[in-house]
């Protein structure tokens, strides 16, 4: 039997893709001090094939106990569509997330849940849609610009991708504005992600292709959100990408600095030639900064 809280956790799933067992029981099990009950529902929905679990061995965003991974199952995503009348949960994907980017994806996640978190908080500023990298647009297909909505393919020779972690618009009255993630784990240097990154988006913004991704934006540029593990490591990423093309379109975080109280409206995002910190929302007009 199916019951509301697992339809929680199958929602959960759904919409932030990979999501671990303290994550889950943050967001539907609030309760279950101890996680007993958690691992419990989580154990009996993937024998049931309604969830599944991807056994490795990670360890949590904060350290701790290892522990594994859930993701969509073909077979949950059909009993929430049917439950919420919402065809367009058949459409998430149910591929196994790469063992090596286990945490990259489980920190997605955790900027995400923050995000959903603050615009709880306040009805000012809503969120009109997200994308996650391995959101599709035709499955079926092999090449990667043509099987993922946000994976873009600008030149053939020599190849230029744009491939962020995910992107979502934020509406603000009638405005629509378009910004994409890029959650960095420490694990590159900051000199190699400017070189491979930055090209992407300038051009990206050059081409309005960001309409491609969000027709509904009402902003003709775009945002890009570098959220990096720690204030030492956001400024090495500012000075690298400072004066890379489209360097204008980036601001960066410290994920310290990150959290449901402070996304929205404290002064946390860094531009790459200013040490002065900008608010995502403006607190004196209230317009989505740009």
């Amino acid at each position: 039997m199916i019951t509301d809280r697992d339809l929680a956790v199958l929602c959960a799933v759904a919409r932030y893709f990979v999501l671990n067992r303290p994550q889950i029981q943050n967001l539907c099990f609030a309760d279950d001090p101890d996680g007993r009950i958690t691992r419990r529902r989580l154990i009996k929905l993937v024998k049931h094939g309604v969830l599944q679990r991807q056994p490795v061995q990670i360890c949590d965003l904060d350290g701790g106990t290892p522990s594994s991974v859930y993701f969509p199952a073909r077979r949950g995503l059909e009993i929430i569509a049917e439950h919420f009348s919402d065809k367009s949960l058949l459409r998430v994907s149910t591929q196994a997330p790469q063992p090596h980017c286990v945490r990259h994806w489980l920190a997605v996640s955790e900027t995400h849940i923050l995000i959903d978190q603050a615009l709880a908080t306040q009805s000012a500023v809503q969120l009109s849609g997200w994308l996650n990298e391995w959101d599709t647009a035709s499955p079926e297909d092999a090449e990667p610009e043509k099987r993922y909505r946000l994976y873009t393919l600008l030149d053939e020779s020599p190849r230029l991708v744009c491939a962020p972690d995910a992107s979502f618009l934020l509406a603000l009255g009638p405005h629509r504005k378009v910004y994409y993630l890029e959650q960095d784990m420490n694990t590159t240097g900051v000199e190699r992600i400017a070189a491979i990154k930055t090209k992407g988006f300038a051009e990206l913004a050059e081409r309005g292709w960001h309409l491609r991704h969000w027709p509904e934006t009402t902003v003709p540029t775009f945002t890009v959100l570098m959220i990096a593990p720690n204030a030492r490591r956001r400024d090495h990423l500012r000075r690298a990408i400072n004066g890379k093309p489209g360097c204008g379109l980036w601001r960066f975080i410290a994920k310290e600095d990150l959290t449901p109280q402070s996304v929205l409206s404290a002064p946390i995002l860094y531009r790459c030639d200013s040490d002065d910190p900008v608010a995502l929302v403006k607190p004196v007009d209230q317009q989505v900064t740009l």
